[in-house]
């Protein structure tokens, strides 16, 4: 099948400027200047590539930690959020339990139609027990180098939250890294010198930046300090909630474009009215704008993507075209994806049409209309 859509369009190298793209086989076959109005879908808001979401612990009454299979009931409805690919996320889990949730989502990656399931993210169980969040601290593990390298098959693991402190977690990363997998500093009491340890050895994102690390401080900057100032990239929950808008405003100036990229941290209640949900085993508590424990400790959020994307605007005054980027083009590089988060010929046809309120209007995925707001 080939179509074009035509209209304002977010480039690769940040402009945002009329283009027609014409798209055959699900991929990107063209980029024109120009608005061809000939063309089969002709967009008034703005084209950008779409929204890589690489923390997800669930949306829609469902939780990937308690079953896996729902990734694709999960895959069906991200669209509706601009999001084309992500990255289902299991939290520290009984140890008995890896083996069956693995497989529970590589069905249900088999099964998904919508938003692609590009691997599973895997936060814990090898976190710092003085930094759990809403992780059951009795599920937590010390390192074992052997036992990690037998359980995180590479076919299915994309990404492995750690804390770097820990014993052997150096090693840890080393052997990770070394199968492609990409190792994430979080949950961690890791000092400044510790951080930069586990860069060198092979770290190359954070998870949730200032969430469940150790406080920025003007001594002793910990974790924060070291991704702050440092080249490798981190995630950010920008819900005003997690961290205030004025450290969204910090981590913008100090990371810029290049080195954040927006996520979720969604939990079942996404996309759901207030009430009871599970988290990992764990009840949470959720009300109009946060999800919390019994003990009000924050678990998880409620956020979409698109709402990230006009929060961080709102949140740092970064353009548009900034915070599409950091929904999509910086996941996309930080995950290694040569072929997505880009509009530019040979890329996927993963695309999401915004309206000039920057709601979703489109979604495609893979050159296929997947989502289409209602008239």
């Amino acid at each position: 099948m080939t179509f074009a859509l035509a209209g304002p369009t977010l480039h690769p190298d940040g402009t945002i400027a009329d283009a027609t793209i014409v798209v055959e086989a699900g991929t990107i076959a063209e980029v024109t200047p120009g608005r061809d109005r000939r063309a089969a879908f002709v967009a008034t808001g703005i084209i950008a590539p779409g929204f890589i979401d690489m923390q997800v612990n669930g949306a829609y009454g469902f939780d990937f930690t308690t079953d896996g299979r729902t990734v694709a009931d999960v895959a069906a409805r991200l669209p509706e959020t601009g999001v084309t690919a992500f990255v289902p996320t299991v939290i520290t889990s009984p140890w008995e339990t890896y083996a069956g949730r693995l497989r529970e989502i590589r069905e249900g990656r088999q099964a998904a139609a919508g938003a692609e399931v590009l691997g599973v993210h895997l936060e814990g169980p090898y976190l710092s027990p003085r930094r759990p969040g809403a992780h059951n601290p009795a599920h937590l593990r010390p390192i074992d180098v052997a036992e990690i390298v037998r359980w995180a098959d590479p076919s299915l693991v994309r990404i492995v939250t750690l804390a770097p402190e820990l014993p052997a977690a150096l090693d840890a990363i080393r052997a990770l890294a070394a199968q492609g997998i990409l190792v994430s500093a979080g949950h961690s009491e890791a000092s400044f010198a510790q951080a930069l340890s586990g860069f060198a050895a092979g770290i190359g994102w954070g998870t949730h930046l200032y969430n469940t690390m150790t406080a920025l401080g003007h001594r002793e900057p910990g974790l924060a300090g070291a991704l702050l100032t440092s080249s490798v990239p981190c995630g950010l929950i920008a819900d005003g909630v997690h961290c205030h808008p004025a450290m969204v405003r910090l981590a913008y100036r100090a990371k810029g474009g290049e080195g954040l990229t927006l996520v979720t941290d969604a939990v079942a209640a996404m996309g759901m009215p207030a009430g009871r949900y599970i988290l990992g085993g764990r009840g949470v508590i959720v009300d109009a704008a946060t999800s919390r424990l019994a003990d009000g400790r924050l678990a998880g959020s409620t956020l979409t993507m698109d709402q990230a994307v006009r929060n961080i605007i709102e949140f740092t005054g970064c353009s548009l075209a900034q915070a599409l980027m950091l929904a999509s083009t910086t996941p996309a590089r930080v995950l290694g994806l040569a072929c997505k988060g880009r509009i530019a010929v040979g890329c996927d046809a993963d695309l999401v049409v915004m309206d000039d309120a920057l709601r979703v209007a489109q979604t495609w995925v893979g050159g296929k209309l997947v989502f289409e707001e209602a008239e």
